[in-house]
């Protein structure tokens, strides 16, 4: 038999006893401890130019860029707010002397300050959005608004060298691989004209032209010129007194046809030049276009690679800011001091009654002793039945149990 579990006053006592102990101590504890400041910096991650649609160039090598989700791109540049460097980096701008007072000047103890300083760091992406927060927790106010600073400075300069330092060296491998295709093309070019200028055979080409449609023209005017002149010539053979006439006409028609002879011939040779030029058109078009848009590609790569240059000797940050620098915070992070001491009160009633539980609970588990009573058929044996004390309803119905399981 065990006894029941219940709040008795001894359990009240203990509990009032307990925590009248606890709370001073830990009261002590929270008044002793110095209050914590977080200061706080924001960083936005905004659309870069690589998230701007390029169609694809047919016949350059230009590829539309593929940058994948954003929102994992702003998880993994959180990462390099994480970095043990970063963190050292920001400790030694501060000082670790001035961040942790005390501290010994070795290697050992500058890990161990930055594991401190990585403790009371903490990196989050506001939800719903590209913006990142980054607070730093310190005893010191302006301390704590300093280190968050010299973090999101750090980690700028950081990122700013790994992305100016990889696309420059993506920008020049591409302007070499551009001015490689542009002197094939150019050689191709070259071997086609026998070394002439394809601007020249283009204007060659159109000057001909012209020059043909020039010819035909005054081919036209010879011949009706010299059939005027023949028909006149014919007239005056048939009469006489005009051999003079006759003879200037004769003279004048032998010039015209000399001269339609030689816009024939000048026509022939027009039109072999036109066919010798229009045979070299169709593979010079394709090839002047290309080293066109070659020469436009490299113009681009080449001011891209100057941009980027500059950018990486300058303190601009692209698409990555900060829209909120940390400032030394005017209230501590910790809970007021009635709460602090509310919640102490709350731990002690809570120690107390655990206390006075786990002692009800002991005693509870202690077994009850019981007397040891012969029971026979007639009256118990060495007792006058007349001595025997009278005993309740309830103890006599026990013993009649107790006799009928025996």
């Amino acid at each position: 038999m065990y006894r029941p579990l219940r709040l008795s006053w001894k359990f009240v006592r203990i509990t009032l006893f307990v925590a009248i102990c606890v709370f001073p101590a830990l009261a002590y504890y929270v008044l002793l401890k110095p209050p914590v400041f977080e200061a706080r910096s924001l960083i936005l991650f905004a659309l870069g130019r690589e998230y701007i649609y390029v169609p694809d160039a047919i016949g350059t090598g230009s590829k539309a860029p593929n940058p994948g989700d954003f929102q994992g791109v702003v998880n993994a540049e959180m990462l390099l707010l994480d970095n043990p460097e970063l963190s050292r980096e920001a400790l030694e701008a501060v000082g670790v002397d001035r961040v942790y007072p005390g501290l010994p000047n070795s290697e050992d103890a500058i890990r161990q300050a930055v594991l401190w300083f990585q403790e009371s760091t903490t990196v989050e992406l506001i939800t719903g959005s590209y913006v990142v927060k980054v607070t730093v927790r310190h005893l010191d106010p302006d301390l704590a608004a300093e280190l968050t600073n010299k973090l999101t400075e750090a980690f700028l300069d950081r990122r700013q060298k790994l992305y100016t330092a990889r696309e420059a060296a993506s920008l020049q491998i591409r302007l070499q691989a551009a001015t490689s295709q542009e002197m094939e093309i150019n050689s191709e070019i070259s071997e086609l004209l026998d070394g002439l200028d394809p601007l020249f055979i283009a204007t060659d080409l159109e000057k001909t032209s012209e020059d043909q449609a020039n010819l035909s023209r005054l081919m036209r005017e010879s011949r009706t010129t010299l059939a005027a002149l023949e028909a006149r010539r014919d007239l005056f053979a048939t009469r006489l007194g005009v051999e003079e006439r006759l003879l200037m006409t004769e003279l004048a028609t032998r010039e015209e046809q000399a001269r339609l002879d030689y816009i024939e011939r000048s026509m022939v040779e027009n039109r072999l030049k036109m066919k010798r030029l229009s045979r070299l058109m169709p593979a010079l078009r394709p090839l002047t276009e290309l080293q066109r848009q070659q020469a436009e590609r490299i113009a681009g790569l080449k001011l891209r690679l100057r941009d980027s240059q500059a950018l990486s000797g300058a303190d601009i940050q692209g698409n990555v800011r900060v829209i909120e620098a940390a400032v030394s915070p005017l209230r501590s992070s910790s809970a007021s001091l009635k709460v602090q001491l509310a919640i102490v009160g709350i731990v002690s009633l809570l120690a107390g009654m655990s206390t006075a539980g786990l002692s009800a609970l002991l005693r509870s588990t202690e077994p009850i002793a019981s007397p040891s009573i012969n029971l026979t058929d007639g009256p118990i044996s060495g007792v006058e039945q007349t001595d025997q004390p009278q005993t309740t309803g309830k103890r006599r119905s026990e013993f009649s149990r107790r006799r009928a399981a025996m």
